[in-house]
């Protein structure tokens, strides 16, 4: 059963269902030219709020794919290999500063040091392995988990402009002329479709991401699978060159694991820069 915020706006009723709407007052049929305009700046804000909760809906498919592959990579990848290079460093074989480079070595160390709760991971997807979000981005994370819009909560705030009030525009029912309800919706519809245009760059760049890792990941295993620290025992070239090979691969996907997809003002991050080693992998 939807959860019904208790905030009604000129017949619409905000849901948890993403953005969802649902009329409450009866339709009837516009008495003049000047309300037939309002009805159809009525029905171009609900076409753009209808866009805003699918581009939601799919933006949380992107998270819940990306934070499973985060949490893979550093369950079966990340973690064991800082235990073979911790069992290297302690038997005189390798250091782990002789095998990674300055930012591939920080964003391992900078990783949990054991598998984390799912509570703990739900940020992960936007702002990067072990990040703890702050408190200006909670109302966003929250959203964009269940889809509820509160009017007394904390504002939802997507590229600079606050979902609330765009979805449910106050001016629209004001008392006033019929271009100024027009234009109030207007504005709003202009607005949400702000808002999606995000959404849709956001999800894109989840997307991306996630492929790009997934063909690190499994080289990185491939290679993990065949490298022990029983190896080095010969002191031969091989296991030394198949660790800097490994090592590569897997200081990559440190620094991937920890990039955050969204900044802390809310906004797109940079991506990381290209590597050799991420091969054809698609941009972030």
């Amino acid at each position: 059963m939807p959860f019904f915020i208790p905030v009604a706006v000129g017949g619409l009723v905000l849901t948890a269902l993403g953005l969802g709407v649902k009329r409450v007052l009866e339709e009837v049929a516009p008495a003049s030219p000047e309300e037939a305009r309002v009805r159809e700046a009525r029905e171009r804000h609900a076409e753009a709020l209808a866009a805003l909760r699918a581009a939601r809906l799919l933006v949380r498919e992107g998270l819940v794919a990306w934070g499973a592959r985060q949490s893979c990579v550093h369950t079966e990848v990340a973690l064991p290999f800082r235990e073979l290079l911790e069992r290297l460093e302690r038997w005189g074989h390798a250091r782990a500063d002789e095998v990674l480079d300055a930012g591939a070595l920080e964003a391992l160390r900078a990783l949990p040091p054991a598998p984390s709760a799912r509570a703990d991971r739900r940020p992960w997807p936007l702002l990067g392995v072990g990040a703890v979000p702050p408190p200006e981005l909670l109302p966003v994370l929250a959203w964009l988990d269940r889809g509820w819009l509160d009017e007394d909560a904390p504002p939802v705030v997507v590229d600079g402009a606050s979902l609330f009030e765009a979805a449910a525009p106050r001016d629209s029912q004001a008392p006033g002329t019929p271009d100024a309800r027009v234009r109030a919706l207007d504005e709003a519809a202009g607005v949400l479709a702000q808002a999606t245009r995000f959404l849709e760059e956001l999800r894109a760049r989840l997307v991306a991401r996630e492929a790009r890792v997934a063909a690190l990941h499994g080289r990185a295993s491939v290679q993990l699978t065949y490298l022990d620290a029983s190896s080095f025992e010969e002191d031969g070239p091989e296991p030394r060159e198949r660790l800097l090979r490994l090592a590569a691969l897997v200081g990559r996907l440190g620094v991937l694991l920890r990039a955050p997809v969204l900044g802390v003002d809310g906004r797109l991050a940079p991506a990381p820069p290209e590597s050799p080693d991420d091969e054809a992998a698609p941009h972030t």
